[in-house]
């Protein structure tokens, strides 16, 4: 079926005929059922009637069901989803593996796919069901967006098909792929493309009186870019919410590519006057020659559309036209392409779950653009911002299974209740049964909750923690009586309580559950100004979304959009404000610690003229707080009392502090969540100061130099927690391994660590971190630490409850050693291992890496360039000289298990210093000419790079400094640092090893060669060291030099000398053929190696892998 005529179908009402032709050409369903049957409902008030088509058979043997619901003409879908899962739900449980099912509704329908209904184990068996199901649903009919379902289908007709293939079909994240690049396009057209701190390619954006192609203004240009399109897409978004009486919020005529054909100089015509003039501005307050399109847009507040410093927006009161008409350019093709664009997309205002997904462009999806264009590449780091700042976009799936369980642990926390009968709570297919005092105090604990994630970027966690706590609250209390009247309870000023009682009474219980949560639990700081406004943006449209919008209604029944100044604050959460010297408590100020929580209070719901006053207002008390401090005397610009009467939450200015009592009147919380940045402390944060530098001071516990400085944010986590608190992060989980997170480790351990899952690679898109999910609690260690390790590669289907329940183990006694994942039985044999064996920096050994030239190019050269050079020396003397300088040199991949393939490759080692050396009174140039002329033909081809490379001598032709050259002289053991699996060889004197190896020189080398090779070390490999992805191991010196070997005795020396004969056989039958096999061999190690460390046949076994 071609796509034209699919698309002609998939645009019109619903209609049967023309469906199960669809069926038979797309799908290649070859048995439909002549009558649809009629599926039995139970009495419900949201479908009319269901019915089965028929089922098909997929290429892979599973079966699909084919389903017809007609739904209610008066049921909003959107706000109905459980309840028409649960419908259809007893019908296809256990009987098919997927369905598809049209629901009908007037003249729209909506196709979904339901995936995942039953699983199977390796037989083909049916299992119990792990995951809930997840629904991908297309929004389809008249007047609708049917580009992409179209498409997408059409290319199925024909194919043998998989489940998957259909999966695919219906997939949200191709999606979003497509429609971010589509953005991110436009984005560049904006600003212009930079490569190597230069501008690449000028946009066509133009600001006044600043010139785009400097890279010193390039931010200013991004930053206007990223708020022109959030603007315009948040618009985009409301144009598709509907009043009742079927009135969008903004008109097509204002807001179409139509718009911008006839509206001319657009942006200064069109939308200044929507963004700056209409919905930022109360309907009576409006100009009156504001033309009549905008007159019946409802005011938002919010802040969202209060003109920015940068916007550049200066209006003529006399002409009532921007002052930049002619110095702030962006074109009316930019516009008209942009929306072009945004016209094939069907957007929702409803946001997606993990496991219902409307595959249309969602609020989320705003998140993860705005988070993905601050990875623009910045010209003066010529890295993305989002590498620089280390943070990355979290998928929907791992934020919801963080929220769940960061609530479940706190209400266990709180009321007692076990957790599994928690968990259901917050799933959508799962009933609940709870009695009254139960559900009193759940209710209570969720009222009480305070939640902060630290760095919350585009708002990802909060808005999955709100999500989360909607759900529940529509289990717990349906008709949100309880709810709102506790919201109603906590304000004192009885006029304020009789106004927000008028207020909830008038909204839709949503969007009162909502405003209760966004006012009173979600915090949220981070560092990047356009991330906490980001964060504002989507609160504002979860907000939008459950409005009851009225025409009848002053406007339109849209309550004003909260300000959120004192709930996403901008800031650097790491650094604390200054602890008070002098003056006595700046917080015993009672009086105006009161006065500032009710401004908050006030602040939070305001708008006009009583916001502008709120503001003031907290200025004055900001003036008079340092006033009283200093009483005239001369003021301390880096005092606590200085840092908090010049804060302004109300500009856009990154604050270098943060103190939660000042900024949001909550001095600790009961959850703190999030992704926290990954950062290298040994980075460069400016031009003068590394992230070490500027840390250090702040007396962090787990700071270590060559640390991360997500290990802070665990730390700082900990502190902003109230007593039994729960904190839920997802980092780097180079901690449980590493050097430097020894301190980290033994930090934890005073504290009550309650679940660890070890996510290895492929959590973030383009992002080879290798994470974990921690769960820990503010309270005295009980050891009874759940831990898993997940090792599938597709991270957004994984079923956590069940796994965790099923596979996890308890890890008790942790230090600050390693953490290993391993039973109680490998945890034993971890720790016998240790005790029998002497780390190898105990050894007659030295350990070393290998040579870094800076310049392989040049200094690595074949065996054919050798014996050029060689053949062109003018005398012996010469050719002696060149070759005592040109030695063998192994690469990573030359490494084998106790041999190496050379491959005939030569580094030139002229040594740091050796110049000045032997030099005398000659100058460098003239003597390294007269000592080595052939050779310095070579290097002179490549004297620029070399002088620009970091790792030299004193010269551009010398290596870097090294103590240890005499060492490559020596027989030594190599390996590789970054390998598959531990690798090490025997290698003979003066061959030397390129840094991507380390080698230790010094006595009994093949026995503990031997050793390191054994299946019982690559065993201990796998407990202490980090790995590297799906790439193997990051075998670095810090890990090597604690492996435990056994030392020789007396006893065993018979044994010892026994291996050491079997390597000689090996390394012999290697060197005559390197193919020959040994494995025979390697076992007989392996076993005599079992036996020098004592193990019986069950830790054999482990080791085995049996």
């Amino acid at each position: 079926m071609e796509k034209k005529e699919l698309q002609a179908t998939l645009s019109a009402p619903f209609d049967l005929q023309q469906w199960q032709q669809v069926l038979r050409k797309v799908f290649g369903v070859q048995h439909l059922y002549a009558t649809p049957s009629e599926i039995p409902l139970p009495a419900n008030n949201k479908a009319d009637a269901a019915y089965e088509l028929g089922k098909f058979t997929t290429a892979d043997d599973r079966l699909v069901g084919l389903y017809w619901v007609k739904v209610k003409p008066n049921v909003w879908i959107e706000r109905n989803k459980v309840g028409l899962r649960e419908l259809l739900r007893s019908v296809y449980k256990y009987d098919v593996d997927g369905a598809l099912i049209v629901f009908e509704q007037g003249d729209k329908w909506r196709l979904s796919f339901v995936s995942e209904i039953r699983t199977r184990d390796e037989q083909g068996n049916t299992v119990e069901q792990l995951t809930e199901p997840r629904r991908y649903t297309y929004l389809l009919g008249a007047g609708e967006k049917t580009n992409t379902p179209s498409a997408r289908l059409a290319s199925l007709a024909g194919k043998k098909l998989y489940l998957d293939d259909i999966r695919q079909a219906f997939s949200v994240e191709v999606l979003n792929a497509e429609f971010y690049k589509m953005v991110a396009n436009h984005f560049y057209q904006l600003v212009g493309t930079a490569e190597n701190k230069n501008i690449a390619h000028q946009g066509v954006l133009l600001l006044p009186s600043i010139t785009p192609n400097n890279p010193q203004n390039r931010k200013k240009y991004q930053e206007f870019a990223v708020r022109l399109i959030g603007r315009t897409v948040f618009c985009w978004f409301l144009k598709v919410k509907k009043s009742k009486q079927g009135k969008a919020l903004i008109p097509e005529e204002l807001l179409s590519a139509q718009a911008v054909k006839q509206h001319p100089n657009y942006y200064h015509n069109i939308l200044e006057k929507l963004f700056f003039q209409t919905l930022n501005t109360p309907m009576a307050k409006r100009r009156d020659d504001l033309p009549e399109a905008f007159r019946d847009i409802p005011f938002l507040n919010g802040g969202l559309f209060d003109p920015h410093p940068d916007d550049y927006y200066k209006l003529s009161e006399l002409t009532g036209l921007s002052g930049h008409l002619n110095t702030l350019i962006i074109p009316d093709s930019w516009f008209a392409s942009f929306f072009e664009q945004l016209e094939q997309y069907n957007f929702t205002i409803d946001e997606n779950s993990s496991v219902d997904v409307e595959v249309s462009v969602d609020p989320e999806m705003l998140g993860r653009i705005f988070e993905n264009l601050l990875a623009e590449i910045d010209p003066e780091s010529g890295e993305t911002a989002r590498k620089a700042t280390g943070s990355y976009y979290t998928p929907r799936e791992i934020v919801d299974y963080m929220a769940t369980e960061s609530l479940v642990h706190y209400l266990h926390s709180k009321t007692h209740i076990d957790p599994d009968q928690l968990r259901p709570i917050f799933k959508m297919d799962s009933s609940v049964s709870f009695t009254d005092d139960d559900k009193e105090k759940i209710l209570q604990a969720l009222d009480q909750l305070k939640i902060i994630d630290p760095a919350c970027g585009s708002g990802a966690f909060p808005m999955g923690v709100l999500q989360k706590m909607v759900m529940a609250l529509e289990k717990l209390d349906p008709s949100a009586h309880w709810w709102k009247q506790q919201q109603i309870s906590r304000i004192e000023n009885v006029m304020l309580r009789k106004q927000v009682s008028e207020k909830l009474d008038n909204t839709s219980m949503e969007y009162a559950r909502k405003i209760g949560i966004i006012q009173n639990t979600l915090y949220g700081v981070d560092i990047q100004p356009i991330a906490a406004e980001i964060s504002k943006l989507r609160c504002f449209l979860t907000l939008v979304v459950d409005e009851n919008v009225d025409d009848t209604q002053p406007n339109r029944g849209v309550e004003p959009l909260p300000n959120l100044e004192f709930k996403f604050v901008t800031a650097n959460a790491l650094i604390g404000l200054p602890v008070e010297q002098d003056f006595g408590g700046l917080f015993n100020a009672n009086d105006d610690l009161d006065k500032l929580k009710q401004i908050r209070l006030s602040y939070l719901q305001s708008y006009g003229d009583e916001k502008n006053q709120l503001k003031e207002e907290f200025k004055s008390i900001q003036t008079k707080i340092l006033r009283t401090q200093y009483n005239n005397r001369v003021t301390d610009v880096n005092s606590r009392a200085y840092l908090i009467s010049t804060w302004e939450p109300f500009s856009h200015e990154s604050a270098n502090w943060f103190d939660p009592e000042w900024m949001f009147g909550v001095k600790e919380f009961d959850v703190v969540i999030g992704n926290p940045p990954y950062i290298q402390l040994q980075k460069a944060q400016n031009d003068k100061t590394k992230y070490a530098d500027l840390y250090k001071a702040q007396n962090y516990e787990t700071f270590a130099r060559t640390g991360d400085i997500y290990c802070l944010f665990y730390e700082k986590g900990m502190k902003l927690l109230k007593s039994d608190g729960i904190l839920c992060y997802i980092t780097s989980n180079k901690w449980m391994r590493a050097g430097y997170g020894e301190k980290l480790r033994a930090f934890f351990t005073r504290y009550n660590p309650l679940l660890l899952l070890d996510l290895g690679p492929n959590v973030f898109e383009n992002a080879t971190v290798d994470t974990n999910i921690l769960i820990i609690q503010k309270c005295e260690n009980r050891n009874q630490l759940k831990a898993l390790t997940i090792n599938e590669r597709k991270k957004d289907t994984i079923p956590f409850d069940s796994l965790v329940k099923e596979k996890s183990v308890v890890l008790k006694n942790l230090s600050k050693d390693a953490w290993f994942i391993g039973s109680d039985a490998e945890q034993r044999l971890k720790e016998k291992i240790e005790r029998i064996g002497k780390p190898l920096k105990d050894w007659d050994v030295k350990i070393y890496r290998g040579v870094l030239t800076g310049l392989n190019e040049a200094f690595i050269i074949t065996t054919e360039k050798r014996n050029e050079i060689l053949a062109h020396c003018k005398t012996d003397e010469e050719r002696r000289r060149t070759e005592a300088i040109i030695k063998p040199i192994l690469r990573g991949k030359d490494i084998k298990r106790y041999y190496y393939e050379w491959a005939g490759l030569w580094v030139i080692v002229i040594p740091a210093g050796w110049t000045n050396e032997n030099k005398g009174k000659q100058s460098a140039e003239e003597f390294i000419q007269e000592q080595f002329p052939s050779l310095m033909t070579h290097l002179k081809v490549f004297e620029a790079k070399a002088k620009k490379r970091d790792d030299q001598g004193d010269y551009w032709w010398e290596l870097r400094a090294c103590a240890y050259y005499p060492e490559f002289e020596k027989e030594k053991v190599v390996w590789q640092r970054i390998t598959q699996e531990p690798t090490f060889c025997l290698v003979k004197p003066n061959v030397y090893v390129l840094d991507s190896m380390a080698f230790f020189t010094g006595n009994n080398l093949k026995f503990i060669m031997a050793i390191l090779n054994s299946k019982l070390i690559y065993k201990y490999v796998e407990m202490i060291v980090h790995q590297y992805g799906f790439t193997g191991f990051r075998l670095s010196n810090q890990y090597v030099e604690v492996m435990p070997l056994p030392p020789i005795t007396p006893t065993n020396e018979p044994i010892v000398r026994q291996i050491e004969a079997l390597v000689d056989k090996i390394l012999a039958a290697k060197k005559e053929d390197k193919n020959a096999d040994t494995t025979a061999w390697e076992r007989e190690i392996d076993g005599l190696v079992y036996g020098l460390y004592g193990l019986t046949e069950e830790e054999i076994k482990i080791i085995e892998g049996k």
